[in-house]
């Protein structure tokens, strides 16, 4: 992510881009063509530090209306040629979160720049989930076509297409494709569901973690790569252990609870804890006096 320049915070610029409350108010009383350009040097040149965890398309968005703002400059900055040599959401993902916050208040400006992008921007994917929250069912079929070109019919543009469609952060416009009334466009979102289907449940499949049929000894090397990660998962591990362990295991769990390795140990402990385990006071009273810092911890 980028590093914003911000203008002081006496500014009218300066208390835009900190999302101020009385930004506002400076704003509804400084001269029109000033505050509508600080509005769009904002949404323009994203100020945030961190745009996942700082929300600021509302507040700008309002501004927008407040000032019956045009969106010339939103536009331009769209469309422009570096759009295309420049791929990274930070770029555009303000400008179309504000668009769809005006869409949604019923700016048709707004909502037809959207969809103009969403065919043929860069960032498409982000301009068709504001969309999907916002068009009505006509404007996201009519966006089938272009989108479904951007994918070639070869192996790869296939494989391109079924990630999009697994991915997407919103799934009404592939599910509204996925019932066209055209053959052509139907049947390829369906083979990219499909496809997309399989790819999660393989992931599934192949996970690392735990899953059934596993045995005692399987959880507690499970627990032991926790450890060599940095990842404590004796909790967990202790849990897959009540889906797992039998009355023949408890041996090996005490066992290991005496003097296993650090992952196993920790696991056994605090399985036999939960259980209420009739010698778990004194394996803990021996971890504590012999075992390394977490195994302690995970004692106590």
């Amino acid at each position: 992510m980028f590093d914003p320049v911000i203008a002081p915070s006496g500014t009218l610029l300066g208390l835009l881009q900190r999302g101020r409350g009385d930004g506002t108010l400076h704003a509804l009383t400084a001269p029109r063509a000033e505050a509508l350009a600080a509005l769009n040097h904002c949404v323009l040149h994203d100020p945030r530090h961190d745009w996942q965890v700082e929300n600021r398309s509302l507040y700008y968005a309002r501004l927008y209306l407040d000032l019956n703002g045009e969106l010339d400059a939103i536009e331009a900055h769209l469309f422009d040629p570096e759009d295309v040599l420049d791929a990274d959401e930070s770029r555009t993902g303000l400008a179309l979160a504000v668009l769809g916050h005006l869409a949604s208040y019923g700016r048709l400006d707004a909502l037809q720049l959207l969809r103009r992008y969403a065919a043929h921007g860069v960032n498409w994917a982000w301009a068709l989930d504001e969309l999907a929250l916002r068009d009505d069912d006509a404007g996201l079929r009519a966006l089938a076509a272009p989108v479904l070109a951007r994918f070639p019919r070869d192996a790869e543009g296939e494989a391109e297409l079924a990630a999009a469609v697994r991915d997407a952060f919103e799934p009404r416009p592939w599910r509204l494709w996925a019932d066209d009334s055209r053959a052509s466009i139907a049947t390829r979102v369906r083979a990219a569901q499909e496809t997309g289907c399989f790819d999660r449940w393989q992931r599934q499949m192949d996970s690392t973690g735990p899953r059934p049929g596993w045995s005692v000894r399987a959880v507690f090397e499970w627990a032991e790569q926790g450890v060599e990660r940095g990842t404590p998962l004796h909790v967990p591990a202790a849990r897959c252990l009540t889906a797992v362990a039998g009355p023949e295991d408890r041996p090996e769990i005490v066992e290991a609870a005496r003097s296993g390795t650090e992952g196993a140990r920790c696991t056994a402990l605090r399985y036999l804890a939960d259980a209420n385990d009739p010698d778990v006071l004194h394996l803990i009273e021996g971890a504590v006096a012999t075992g390394s810092t977490p195994v302690v911890d995970a004692a106590v």
